[in-house]
């Protein structure tokens, strides 16, 4: 698993960043390959450098591991959250700021389980062109189209960069959020909710623009540029951010590749922006 900020230590013991690899897609409702992302990133990585203009920071001077991937292998929709959920409490517990590469968006049921499991006043900001506010979908309440209604059952929760989902969701939002918007800043009451809380952060990357990331299972037109993105992502600095993750990138639906080198700067991006030594 080679890659520019996948080439340090695997030393998970000393890191205080780790990455986190989910590949999982069964809780995707149209197209599938999101289980793919993990290692594709990875590859993608060589592509950027470790050095952040924008922060003014280096990957190469913070001290992160490649944790590889969780296995997920024969296990039910319940059991694969609960895995996953384990593998990020065990890293939280133990001091490390969690960056976690799905992975279909329902990932993020287990990851904030895991988080909340540490943090039991966890607060949730979701960037996603869906609300994924459905109770279940196919049946499933594991399905990527209700991870933010289970954040919100669980904690004040803002969504933002929401431009789709079903009528009922947007009647639940109102009632369940703390925040929505279509737009991507957060809005400063919901910030003054957030103050002071730990928060767990989830990045569904089709609330880009598809012009900008292809490679996604639902993209959703309308949605926001790379810089506009990493602008409202990088914002967040100044709350205490303990996890992220990053989802939906589905490689095979992107030919040229792009699609996973947004990723890999996304989490350069993150660990230096929102990750332990950041300036705030």
């Amino acid at each position: 698993m080679s890659g520019v900020y996948l080439e340090a230590s695997r030393d998970v013991d000393n890191a205080v960043v780790v990455l986190l690899g989910i590949p999982y897609d069964g809780g995707t409702s149209y197209r599938a390959g999101a289980g793919a992302a993990p290692n594709v990133v990875r590859e993608a990585s060589q592509s950027i450098e470790t050095y952040s203009p924008i922060l003014r920071r280096d990957l190469d001077d913070v001290a992160y591991a490649d944790a590889g991937d969780v296995d997920l292998t024969g296990l039910d929709p319940k059991a694969v959250m609960e895995r996953i959920a384990d593998a990020v409490e065990e890293h939280l517990r133990a001091g490390r700021f969690v960056v976690s590469l799905g992975g279909d968006h329902s990932i993020s049921i287990g990851t904030r389980a895991g988080s909340r499991r540490v943090h039991e006043d966890l607060a949730h900001v979701v960037f996603d062109a869906h609300l994924d506010m459905r109770p279940e979908y196919d049946g499933s309440e594991y399905s990527h189209a209700c991870g933010t209604r289970h954040m919100a059952k669980g904690g004040p929760t803002v969504a933002l960069g929401s431009r789709s989902g079903a009528r009922t969701e947007f009647a639940d939002a109102e009632g369940m959020l703390t925040a929505w918007s279509a737009d991507l800043a957060l809005p400063p009451a919901a910030r003054e909710a957030l103050a002071g809380r730990p928060v767990h952060v989830s990045l569904d990357l089709d609330v880009l623009d598809p012009s900008i990331l292809a490679g996604t299972g639902n993209p959703e037109p309308g949605g926001a540029t790379y810089k506009e993105l990493r602008s409202a992502l990088l914002e967040l600095g100044d709350l205490e951010v303990v996890a992220v993750d990053l989802c939906e990138v589905s490689p095979n639906y992107d030919a040229s590749g792009v699609s996973a080198v947004v990723a890999a700067e996304l989490a350069r991006e993150t660990i230096l922006g929102l990750g332990p030594g950041r300036a705030v």
